[in-house]
């Protein structure tokens, strides 16, 4: 094998590379013609997969080839090495995350997350080792299945949100939408005062040309709505309360773009020039409801603290998985059917 390898090792590289450079190509089109789709996520994260089997699998040929066989093998085992202890890692951090999700944010669910998964990550390792061929095999395998599925989509998004997020905004709208979050009564908390600054920034860029729309209602705890404690900050800031509009009705993402394109359309604002801003694990969500609701343009998130990112993608990951559920379903579904098939055969041989 190595001698076939060394004789055609320029052709066989060559075929190597274009495992991933095939879909590297088709992603660069798609996400030109429409960077606002989840499959470019899932297909960036397949081609970076790709591109690094075949970058580590040439690495290990190359020192086979220049140095000896020795190295090659140890580089091998350090590669092979590398996958359980990022999992380990990985699973530890989550843990940690969610220990301090729990002493800065409180006792709620949506900051258990980042705990919840890491424990499942560890619970699903020990039944591998307690139960290896039990009865439980075939749901310990499905339970294998569903936590990969759900974790490629986890890493897919956060992926391809940060390269969307790498780019600066060019070109220059004609509205910013500012999108709202909980406040500490009638004030902003850090959380909305990133995005606040983040679109503050992007309207000084075009020497304050924009229109600014805040938006977001007043939820139950709230003394005043959202738009109005943001356009108390931008002004406060220095921006004309005539540069600002106020989309005072929405309490959810997609009310939030359906109600500011209303309010676009009654002040005549065109629809092709808008760049929505919110915070950086919220933007890839934002922006698919931008499109389903017809507004053209692009979605940018504001820093956000990093302890709070991995709770916080976990929940964007089931809202992007609740946006295109039937997708999801009919995966899912088939994963259960053939596992349904599988574990009936085991019954029946018995």
């Amino acid at each position: 094998m190595l001698y076939w390898l060394k004789v055609h090792l320029r052709g066989f590289i060559m075929v190597l590379h274009l495992v991933w450079l095939i879909p590297a190509a088709i992603f660069a089109l798609l996400c030109y013609r429409e960077p606002r789709s989840l499959f470019n996520a899932y297909l960036l994260t397949f081609t970076l997969m790709m591109m690094g089997i075949v970058l580590a699998g040439l690495t290990i040929v190359s020192l086979e080839r220049f140095i000896g066989y020795t190295p090659a093998m140890i580089s091998f085992y350090i590669l092979l090495l590398a996958i359980p202890i990022s999992i380990f890692a990985s699973t530890a951090y989550l843990i940690f995350n969610g220990r301090q999700m729990l002493q800065l944010e409180g006792l709620r669910l949506a900051n258990l997350l980042s705990l919840l998964y890491g424990l499942a990550i560890v619970g699903l390792g020990l039944l591998h080792f307690l139960a290896p061929r039990s009865f439980l095999a075939n749901w310990i395998f499905l339970a294998d299945l569903l936590l990969f599925y759900g974790t490629f989509l986890y890493l897919s998004y956060i992926i391809y949100a940060f390269f969307l997020n790498i780019f600066p905004v060019k070109k220059e709208p004609q509205t910013i939408i500012i999108l709202g979050s909980g406040l500490f009564g009638d004030k902003v908390p850090p959380l909305l005062a990133q995005r606040l600054d983040k679109g503050l920034a992007i309207y000084e860029k075009f020497n304050r040309k924009p229109v600014i729309i805040v938006s977001g209602g007043q939820g139950d705890d709230e003394l005043i709505s959202e738009a109005e404690a943001m356009a108390g900050y931008l002004i406060d800031k220095g921006v004309p309360a005539d540069s600002i509009l106020l989309e005072n009705k929405s309490r959810t993402t997609f009310e939030n773009l359906t109600f500011s394109k209303q309010l676009m359309l009654a002040h005549g604002l065109e629809q092709d020039r808008v760049v929505l801003v919110t915070n950086s694990f919220h933007a890839l969500r934002a922006g698919i409801y931008m499109k389903q609701v017809g507004l053209k343009g692009r979605s940018i998130g504001s820093r956000t603290a990093f302890y709070f990112l991995p709770s916080a993608w976990i929940r964007e990951t089931a809202g992007l998985i609740c946006i295109y559920w039937k997708w999801h379903a009919f995966i899912i579904g088939s994963l259960l059917l053939r596992f349904l098939f599988s574990l009936f055969r085991t019954l029946f041989s018995l």
